[in-house]
């Protein structure tokens, strides 16, 4: 104890004196130096803690000091007025610096060392004060937190080399201890230990939280343990994969299984991971859990230890047995959960794997890599690719990182910054906490986008190795699409359309796999690649999409260059042969400065110069979406002279999607090599009638037309594999002849039935349809046939079904359970059998019910559905007074539309059901009197919209006054409005 004081005294005199040469002579390099190291041991001298320890410490401390002073005074044993070195050359200050570095290196070592001891003693008692806390409801979840993270801490300084953390580890950990022991001590003070409130505790958990954000930071910073912090941002776009995420990780099988997040660099997976080994119900369900950052150059023997010190309790952490028959033997017993962050390679994973224990509690493993190849499909494995956020998706999460509202003027800056971040989470967080710090002009936020064009040359390169290097099928998707304007949002079904129809994608030899999903899945390996954007999603799948900006910018014309496919490049609309400079891919603009415009908008139909440009044409897309005869008739006699002087042979696309009313010419049956005829949104009336013979086409797209009848030739077009009609115009079939069937179609929409339709051995031979989408009037007997038939479509996807019955509308449908692959369902009409809808496929992701007739409430039945995304419940689905959507039901439900359910009074929302919708729109319900109290309960909803409802029930909801308002403040957008459709066919919005 004597010598503990002795050193004290000396060591602040020492620090007192170098403290004012280090003002005096503002020498921070030297005596600077002195005071911060004398300060630190000060520090520990003070703690009454372990004091025969401090003896040695302070014996050790004292003869470093002396030694320090040594140097001062090199001289004389007696001290002088000034210390040496201020007055001496800058040569001996360096020769002071020299000499001092070894010493400051033995305190450091000597702090280090009695700070472990003393954390050691402060981890005891923190396990002491969170025994105490949990006496105590509301510090329960706190105090298991804490005394786990103590026990990570306890573990890590025992074994601090092994780990790999740093000397100064033992040190900031002392001090964050020590802060939470100290408030310990200062509550117990102040209140009394035996009179603890459970106020007190909830301000002591509140005052420590910084804290253990600081402790998990500081080992994750030194030892790759526990997830990294700042993943904490808004959960725009990742609601629904941390609720598949956690269902997977606490399914009640017992076998182990691994879950992987596979994506992309800087796309979120962490931060998904996170999130979900974060939440409260999975820690509730694990016994222990484990994060290890992996990164590069596996160290397995590291990567076990350091899942050893998180989940083995400290007392039963022993050193002298090997750690990893330690971590076998306590996995194996205990239901755990580990988290293997960012594994480069399979190799790694097969490791890591292998040394893993398999038992049978219960255990979970969820990896993120970026590697595809590393990643297993199979039963027990889950994989889900994290794909990048879409443009809205984008946008939603810039504003809520930006913190504040965006002004108006800024925001098409903002989106542009949004759609230069393509979809990639981390880097829109970086540039929106960047611009939360600037102020908020036009100037500031045009210095970001020039910064993000400077920072992109770099990425440039990268996309542009990726681009070079793919196959030429690859090359040719992202050729496609050049026929489109920059800021125009391509729809992905027309891209696949366009790829089938070059023949630009093969079929898989060693599976069963259509061409059109072999379309898609090199489509979106360009999505993953960051070289095709989506801009807009729907359930999750991309719906729309662009090329990247900086390969339409400067890769694509000089990729079309380079390649003698159908590439190169003669204005903004055409696309030729490098080899005989002929149109290979033509779009139509309307812009009278592209090569094309004289040949289809003007007087230029000489033969020799529409054969020199059109002869091998094989694609054709117009966007000619004026109003009146002209688009129809110019296009026309486009096509006819095209034909006429023997262009067009090897046309493969036709695409006149939005231009009004064109004028096929009869002689468009000549296009024998034609697969693709898009005239969808054209309001043509009639078809050529050689449309016949077009035996190669594959996809005819009458989708908002008038054409109310097929040519009986229709059924000769053997390839056929997507019809699309216009259901509206009741578009008929004629019998077909026997032995002729379209075996390959997969798409029949909008088709209409009537009792003259043949149904049995006819349309029920069309067996491998994927959606059906019919409107029918057909009494309940005629519909048995129509019942079989759809029975027997085992690979259907989609189905949309619309009595038309004046009288009934009745719909006589049998359970579809059986219907596996079923994820849309679309119902207009009483249903005869209301039981089906306790039977509907658990493979449903969107429901739409309207004129049901439903007398019980459908919402415990559809709530089991765990896959279900959007329910629309239309007018005269449900005609009950009370709706219920109980506690954990809908886990996956992102849109409800309720629609005029005239009868319903009450709806019910118990706390945790609907966890992660997003939008819910109420309509013309008007006998119901407010909006549920659970809707206070749905956090990631963001948009409420009100329409035709009662003063009564929008007085409730407004802002401040309303009754409702506490329910629905925390919804960012509410849109309240009637929509007069019979007077204006507008709608008048007002938002809140």
């Amino acid at each position: 104890m004597m010598k503990t004081e002795e050193a004290k005294e000396y060591i602040k005199q020492i620090r007192e004196e170098y403290n004012y040469y280090q003002i005096h002579y503002n020498a921070k390099k030297t005596y600077g130096r002195i005071v911060r190291i004398l300060d630190r041991v000060l520090a520990i001298l003070e703690q009454p803690e372990l004091m025969e320890a401090a003896e040695t410490f302070a014996t050790e401390a004292l003869e470093l000091t002396r030694v320090v002073d040594s140097l001062c005074y090199p001289f004389s044993n007696k001290r002088t007025e000034k210390p040496f070195f201020p007055r001496a050359s800058p040569s001996a200050v360096d020769d002071f610096i020299i000499s001092f570095n070894p010493i400051e290196t033995r305190f450091e070592k000597l702090i280090a060392n009695r700070a472990a001891t003393l954390e050691q003693w402060h981890i005891q008692e923190l396990l002491d004060v969170f025994s105490m806390v949990d006496q105590f409801d509301s510090g329960k979840n706190l105090a298991q937190r804490f005394r786990i993270l103590s026990q990570v801490l306890a573990n890590i300084l025992e074994l601090r080399e092994e780990v790999g953390a740093a000397e100064t580890f033992a040190i900031q950990a002392f001090e964050l201890t020590r802060k939470v022991v100290d408030l310990w001590h200062k509550l117990c003070l102040e209140t009394g230990r035996d009179f603890i409130s459970p106020s007190d505790v909830r301000g002591f958990c509140i005052r420590i939280e910084p804290i253990e954000d600081q402790i998990k930071d500081l080992i994750c910073r030194e030892t790759g343990i526990g997830p990294p912090m700042g993943h904490d941002g808004p959960l725009v776009g990742l609601e629904e994969d941390v609720q598949l995420l956690t269902a997977q990780l606490v399914t009640d099988n017992a076998d182990r299984g691994v879950v992987s997040i596979v994506g992309r660099q800087s796309i979120g997976k962490t931060t998904l991971a996170q999130k979900v080994y974060d939440s409260a119900v999975v820690h509730k369900h694990f016994d222990c859990h484990a994060w290890v950052s992996v990164h590069q150059d596996l160290d397995i023997r590291s990567v076990q230890l350091k899942i050893a010190v998180q989940v083995i309790p400290f007392k039963k952490l022993d050193k002298t047995r090997p750690v990893e028959e330690l971590l076998a033997e306590f996995l194996v017993r205990n239901k755990y959960l580990i988290v293997l962050d960012d594994i480069q390679t399979p190799e790694d994973w097969t490791i890591l794997e292998q040394r893993l224990p398999v038992g049978s509690s219960g255990g979970r493993i969820m990896i993120t890599t970026c590697n595809r190849k590393l990643v297993v499909h199979d039963d027990p494995y889950f994989v889900l690719e994290k794909q990048a956020l879409s443009d809205e998706e984008g946008w939603e999460l810039f504003n809520a990182r930006v913190g504040s509202s965006i002004p108006t003027e800024l925001e098409d800056i903002g989106r542009e910054i949004v759609m230069k971040c393509t979809g990639l989470p981390l880097i829109i967080c970086e540039w929106a906490d960047k611009l939360s710090k600037r102020e908020a002009t036009k100037e500031q936020w045009y210095f970001a986008v020039e910064e993000i064009n400077q920072d992109q040359k770099l990425l440039y390169r990268t996309l542009k190795d990726a681009a070079d290097k793919l196959d030429p099928n690859s090359k040719k998707c992202l050729f496609c699409f050049d026929l489109f304007r920059q800021d125009y949002e391509v729809p992905v079904r027309r891209v696949i359309a366009y790829l089938v129809a070059e023949e630009s994608v093969q079929e898989k030899t060693d599976t069963i796999e259509p061409p059109e999903r072999v379309a898609k899945e090199l489509l979106m390996k360009l999505v993953e690649q960051n070289l095709i954007t989506v801009a807009n999603k729907k359930l999750g799948k991309a719906k729309t999409c662009r090329i990247h900006h900086l390969l339409r910018d400067n890769w694509l014309s000089k990729a079309k260059e380079a390649n003698s496919s159908p590439v190169n490049s003669k204005g903004a609309a055409s696309k030729s042969s490098s080899s005989t400079g002929m149109v290979l891919r033509l779009a139509d603009h309307l812009d009278n400065e592209d090569e094309c415009f004289p040949h289809i908008h003007g007087n230029n139909t000489k033969s020799s110069s529409l054969k020199k440009n059109y002869r091998e044409l094989y694609s054709f897309i117009s966007f000619d979406s004026r109003e009146g005869p002209l688009p129809g008739e110019e296009i026309g006699n486009f096509f006819h002279k095209c034909i006429a002087v023997g262009c067009f042979k090897k046309l493969r696309v036709v695409d006149l999607e939005g231009v009004f009313r064109p004028k096929l010419p009869e002689s468009i049956g000549k296009l024998t090599q034609l697969r693709y005829l898009g005239l969808r949104w054209t309001y043509l009336q009639a078809l050529p009638s050689s449309v016949g013979k077009l035996l190669n086409i594959q996809t005819l797209d009458l989708k908002r037309t008038y054409i109310s009848s097929l040519p009986a030739s229709l059924w000769k077009l053997q390839q056929l594999r997507h019809l699309y009609l216009s259901e509206f115009f009741r578009c008929r079939f004629v019998p077909p002849p026997k032995n002729c069937m379209l075996m390959d179609l997969q798409t029949l929409w909008g088709a209409y039935v009537n009792e003259e339709t043949p149904i049995k051995d006819g349309l029920d031979r069309l067996t491998n349809l994927r959606k059906l989408g019919l409107a029918f009037r057909l009494t309940l007997s005629e519909q048995k046939s129509l019942v079989d038939w759809i029975a027997k479509l085992n690979d259907l996807e989609s189905l949309r079904l619309r009595s038309l019955d004046v009288e009934h509308s009745d719909i006589c449908l049998e359970p579809l359970s059986d219907i596996k692959k079923l994820s849309s369902i679309y119902l207009v009409g009483k249903l005869v059998n209301p039981d089906i809808v306790h039977h509907f496929p658990e493979s449903l992701t969107e429901i739409t019910l309207s004129l049901s007739g439903l007398r019980g409430d459908p919402m415990p039945n559809l709530e089991k559905l765990p896959n279900l995304r959007i329910l629309r419940l239309h007018a005269g689905s449900y005609c009950g007074r009370k709706m219920v959507c109980s506690s954990r039901g809908f886990p996956l439900l992102r849109i409800l539309k309720l629609w005029k359910l005239e009868e319903l009074e009450e709806w019910t929302v118990e706390e945790g059901a609907l966890a992660i919708l997003k939008e819910v729109e109420i309509r013309s319900c008007n006998k119901l009197e407010m909006i549920p109290d659970g809707l206070k309960h749905l956090l990631h909803c963001r948009e409420l919209i009100i329409t035709n409802m009662p003063d009564e029930f929008k007085a409730r909801i407004t802002e401040s006054q309303g009754k409702d308002w506490h329910k629905n403040a925390h919804v960012p957008s509410i849109i309240v409005r009637d929509l007069y459709c019979k007077t204006t066919g507008l709608a008048r919005v007002s938002g809140m």
